[in-house]
């Protein structure tokens, strides 16, 4: 029935493809029948942006004898006398076909939208065909036209009214012609630009525009200005293409000078061309579509950036950088297959007799790719990077970083951030393959931390942290480049922050560097000897201090024992909390910052390390300082010590109420000073204040503790711990102890005149004990050799460590009843 209802209405409407008269609508309308009816859903969206389902009926066109118009009306199928929708057939353009089943539109009067759901596609089709030949066209054709096709085929059928005939490119029709531009509808522009092209009209209209400059006719130089805004306003690809001919495009900016609201003066693009546009070509390009991408690629930019900025949409702004990377693309393609190209650019980089002038443009050019390689694909960007490679082009950068101009450096840098960025592994195989030298290294890290050049550290410290990130690295790799890191680099990064120190994480057979001066609860973290990173500087070396220390933060996180080692072998903790001293509160809080991520680790080598030296010391110094103020230091050392308590580092919690309890005592402001005490007591006599909730009841922040608490406040072994640590039989005592017992033993002596260094040391006795007893079936003289034995040859499966020869100073030599069980920490 719907097929036959749109035979029909297409007889009758053969005649003619203008609208109906009304007589005509209504002998149309009537001669309906109930067959022509098809079951729908009426939609209505909502302010929301949702479509409202205002329920299923039966769809059909009526005729309205009292209005004399003809309305679309869907009748509830549940109840016949209710009226779902009934909306007006208008004559203009507005309704749209989506797929095959849905007709769509916008009231003019009211500005809602409404859509019809058809329940098959030849009700939709129906519907569709008598709505077209109201209004006097033609339909679709086949139904099931996508938006796209919908739009284009409306377009094109209204494109045959004489509405959008292009008036003659002339100069007494510039008026209107501006006037057609400003006002097409969406739903036109395609069909515009098609009759645009094919007619050839821009060349036509530049025409116009240079007799009406020759006449210098103000108002139709006004008129034009619009007329070309408009063109660009299509957001056409191949529109664009036509304006920026390099025979139309110096016309075009010429145009867009004389824009009607600038009363004051005139812009002058075409003098700017004229006078200061320069194209430089560092090394010779052959390619002359290469050449042309470029400079279209010029252009673009000028004229989204420079000559409309104001009057661009973000359509336009897309379509604009849609072509500009279109061309990037072919540009960067084109370049990595040209062997030549490459192989001149490198060999103009290594060149040493090149000026600064040529050095820098060569290295912007450089730049300039890498950049855009960034946002193509990833196998393109792999291609280009393979070529790269291929043709060396890292190692001149090493002599551009070790330059004394700072834009060179800077570009030199951008490259490898670049690369990086990309795949590290480039990078790092290129440093590998320098070996003895690695000068590409030495002058990365030689940029970081020079006194001057504080614009280009951030660049320097965020390709090394990319290169030394061990999760991008895999097996053999990540042990080769760290190993030589520690052993030839990581000296010269912490040297802005603690001085002349030495490199390598191997065994410490003397005293760490620096440790002579620093004595266990006397000086503290300001008292080691050397130079004194905490004397006022320069900014650039503030600069360089600040972002060592943010890489040694990484470095803790990241590299675990390496850092470690290096870290208490040259005493680098105490000499960056000097740093705390200085006025520069970006400085303080990397200080800070450095210290809080070795604390977080909750590392009982740090955490001895810590106590022995008294490295809360400036902390506490500068918490004191800031009590009045509000400010980001106050805050990030509550911080710290929120989290010692929070976690319970047992160590450190007994060593700041030992060391620092009777200031903390004063402090009322904060509950955090409380905190820390009660912890303290309850880790000292859990039964008196309620259980911790620290390693002692099972939570977080387990550390090594005494098993006893006497009221004296030291920690000691009962008779049966010590009966039990002597019992052992042969077999466990000469058994390979585990890394951690080693390395508990090198770094950690017993101090004996503080009660704070007393609970460091799990198991150890004190002048308290009752001595040691020997027991039927266990000797102390074949002890001592094999202690000394594992000692010496330390872990299966961590470097080996040796003990220090000698005893740290003030300090008494270790005793029999005062060695720790062996394998404790």
């Amino acid at each position: 029935s719907g097929v036959r209802a749109g035979e029909s209405w297409r007889a009758r409407c053969a005649a003619t493809q203008q609208p109906q008269s009304s007589d005509q609508i209504r002998h149309m309308a009537e001669a309906e029948s109930d067959d022509s009816r098809h079951r729908a859903k009426v939609y209505c969206l909502n302010s929301n942006g949702q479509w409202d389902d205002r329920g299923t009926g039966h769809a059909a066109v009526q005729y309205s004898p009292e209005d004399e118009a003809a309305f679309v009306v869907v009748v509830s199928e549940d109840d016949g006398s209710q009226v779902l929708l009934q909306a007006r057939v208008h004559m203009e353009d507005i309704y749209q076909r989506q797929q095959e089943t849905i007709v769509s539109w916008n009231e003019p009067e009211t500005g809602v939208d409404y859509a019809l759901s058809f329940q098959d596609a030849e009700g939709c089709t129906d519907l569709w065909e008598q709505i077209c030949s109201l209004q006097g066209r033609e339909p679709d054709g086949a139904g099931g036209t996508s938006d796209a096709e919908g739009a284009s085929s409306t377009a094109g059928s209204a494109g045959a009214d004489t509405a959008l005939q292009l008036p003659a490119a002339e100069l007494r029709n510039v008026a209107a012609i501006a006037d057609l531009l400003s006002e097409v509808p969406p739903f036109r522009r395609a069909r515009l630009v098609e009759l645009l092209l094919q007619s050839d009209y821009v060349p036509q209209l530049v025409r116009v525009f240079g007799v009406a400059e020759d006449l210098e006719c103000t108002d139709d130089l006004h008129h034009l200005y619009g007329v070309f805004k408009g063109l660009v306003l299509l957001n056409d690809a191949s529109l664009y293409e036509q304006l920026l001919r390099e025979d139309l495009v110096m016309s075009v900016f010429g145009a867009l000078e004389y824009d009607p609201d600038l009363h004051v003066a005139r812009a002058e693009h075409r003098a700017f061309f004229r006078s200061q546009q320069r194209f430089k070509q560092v090394v010779p390009i052959t390619d002359e579509d290469v050449l042309k991408r470029i400079h279209q690629n010029y252009h673009l930019s000028f004229l989204k950036d420079v000559v409309l900025p104001r009057s661009l949409d973000d359509n336009a702004f897309a379509a604009l950088n849609q072509i500009a990377f279109s061309n990037n693309m072919q540009i960067v393609s084109s370049l990595a297959n040209d062997e030549t190209f490459l192989q001149s650019l490198r060999d103009k980089l290594a060149d040493p007799s090149l000026s600064s002038e040529a050095l820098h443009d060569a290295l912007r050019l450089l730049q300039e790719l890498t950049t855009i390689a960034k946002q193509l694909q990833l196998y393109n960007r792999s291609t280009f990077y393979r070529k790269f490679v291929e043709h060396a082009c890292f190692a001149p950068l090493a002599a551009a970083l070790r330059r004394p101009e700072p834009e060179i450096r800077l570009c030199a840098l951008e490259v490898l951030l670049a690369s990086t960025q990309h795949e590290p592994a480039l990078l790092r195989t290129c440093i590998l393959s320098q070996r003895p030298g690695y000068e590409l290294c030495h002058a990365l890290i030689g940029v970081l931390v020079s006194p001057g050049g504080t614009g280009e550290k951030p660049q320097a410290s965020e390709v090394l942290r990319a290169l030394l990130d061990p999760d991008a690295m895999e097996g053999r790799e990540r042990d080769e480049f760290l190993n030589l890191f520690y052993d030839e680099f990581v000296d010269k990064i912490a040297q802005p922050v603690a001085g002349k120190v030495s490199a390598g994480t191997g065994p410490l057979n003397g005293p760490t560097n620096g440790t002579s001066g620093a004595r266990g609860g006397e000086g503290g973290a300001g008292s080691a000897e050397g130079d004194d990173p905490a004397e006022e500087a320069a900014g650039d070396v503030l600069s360089a201090r600040q972002h060592v220390c943010e890489l040694l933060c990484f470095f803790v996180t990241r590299h675990t024992y390496r850092i470690k080692y290096f870290i208490l072998r040259n005493n680098v903790l105490c000499r960056v909390l000097r740093l705390a001293k200085v006025r520069d509160k970006g400085l303080v809080l990397a200080a800070i910052r450095f210290f809080r991520t070795c604390i977080g680790l909750k590392d009982e080598f740090y955490n001895r390390y810590i106590v022995k030296n008294r490295c809360f010391e400036p902390v506490v110094a500068q918490l004191l300082a800031n009590l009045g103020r509000d400010n980001l230091v106050h805050s990030a050392i509550l911080e710290l010590l929120e989290f010692v308590r929070r976690e319970n580092v047992r160590s450190l919690v007994a060593h700041l109420a030992d060391a620092y309890g009777e200031r903390f005592r004063t402090l009322k402001h904060v509950e955090v000073f409380e905190g820390l005490l009660r912890r303290d007591a309850q880790n000292n006599d859990p039964g008196a204040i309620g259980p911790a909730k620290g390693p002692a009841a099972g939570g977080p922040g387990a550390s090594s503790c005494a098993v006893g608490a006497p009221p004296g406040g030291r920690r000691v072994f009962g008779g049966d711990e010590e009966d039990a640590y002597f019992n052992e039989s042969d077999d466990e005592e000469e058994a390979e102890p585990s890394a951690d017992a080693v390395d508990d033993r090198q770094f950690v002596p017993r101090p004996v005149h503080a009660a704070a260094d007393d609970r460091m040391e799990r198991g150890a006795f004190s002048h308290e004990a009752p001595p040691p007893r020997l027991v039927p079936g266990g000797s102390l003289a074949p002890r001592l050799p094999a202690v000394l034995e594992i000692a010496r040859r330390g872990g299966a499966s961590s470097p080996p460590l040796v003990p220090p020869v000698g005893s740290p100073p003030n300090r008494s030599p270790p005793q029999l009843s005062s060695a720790p069980p062996l394998g404790s920490p």
